[in-house]
Parts: C-alpha cells; structure tokens; sequence
C-alpha cells in the first residue's frame, strides 16, 4: 500500500516513524515484564553469635568502618538500595553480593571458608581495592580516607587468621 504524496510533505516517511514507535512500545513492553524477574535474595538463618565482629570482638569504630564499607556485600546484612529492585540492575547487584559473600561472609565467621581469604582483607583495604569504586560512587559511607584505611587495615593485620602455607614437603 503507498501512501499519498502529501504524507512526505514534511519530509518524514510516515512509515518509518510508525515502525520506530512501534519498536519503541516493544521495548518499552520488554522493560515492564522484566520488571516482574527478580533475583532470588533469601538468607539462610543467621546466629548473631557467629558475626565476625562479635567473635572478634572488635571496637566500635572498627564496627562502623567495617559495617559502612564491608558488611553490604560481605555478610548477610545486606541493606538493598532502590535500584535493587529494577532490572536488570538487580541480577547484577546480586551476582556481586553472591561473589562477596562467597569469598568472604562475615556472618557465618565460624566457618572455615568464611574465613579462609580474611588474611587478604588488610591488604586490600590498605591498597584501595576493597572496597570497589563502583560500590563508593553510591554508598558515601564506605568512602574511606587515608587514616580509616590505615585503621582498618592494621585490625585485619592483627585480628585475621593468616592462610596456612603448606611448606614444601607438601604437609602443614
């Protein structure tokens, strides 16, 4: 079908815009039923008594540095921003946190994996690895100058277990 020379007066092919609406209103479709997906964000049953710092016993500032930078992605105390709930930033975010808590779980410290990477946490803290850009940019309270880093780290030094080095007969 051809439409009539007037509908290219303007310079537009109305078909061509008709085709980019429709394209635009599937897209749109696409991203509201996205919305219905979301990751799964349930945590096994927590003892307070096995949180790293209650085992360790550690100070209060020690708590609020570890908590505002750590905890989010370390531990089972996760505080979830709204952006956790939109896709596909959500599947994103949880993978992240997984990985955290995988390599290190602050809530389970009475399990060996927890623990097993903790003689890292000073290191990383110390040359700005830990924690990531990505996750300062948002949180303002994980943002750690100079002295909170040096305070951080020297605790991990001094309070997390040191990996065991099998020496080279291959024992322990």
């Amino acid at each position: 079908m051809r439409l009539p020379k007037e509908a290219y007066q303007n310079g537009t092919n109305p078909t061509r815009t008709i085709m980019k609406r429709r394209i635009l209103y599937i897209l749109l479709a696409i991203v509201l039923v996205a919305q219905f997906f979301q990751p799964h964000r349930g945590v096994p049953p927590i003892d307070p008594a096995n949180d790293m710092l209650v085992m360790t016993e550690a100070p209060d500032d020690i708590r609020t540095l570890v908590q505002g930078a750590c905890y989010d992605c370390h531990s089972y105390n996760t505080t979830y921003p709204w952006y956790s709930h939109v896709t596909p930033m959500n599947f994103w975010l949880q993978d992240h946190i997984n990985e955290g808590r995988e390599k290190m779980n602050f809530s389970h410290w009475n399990m060996s994996a927890s623990q097993k990477h903790a003689h890292e946490a000073g290191e990383e803290v110390q040359e700005g690895e830990m924690p990531i850009d990505s996750y300062t940019w948002i949180h303002g309270e994980a943002r750690l100058d100079a002295s909170q880093r040096n305070t951080l780290a020297t605790w991990f030094n001094a309070n997390m277990p040191i990996e065991q080095e099998e020496d080279q007969r291959g024992e322990y």
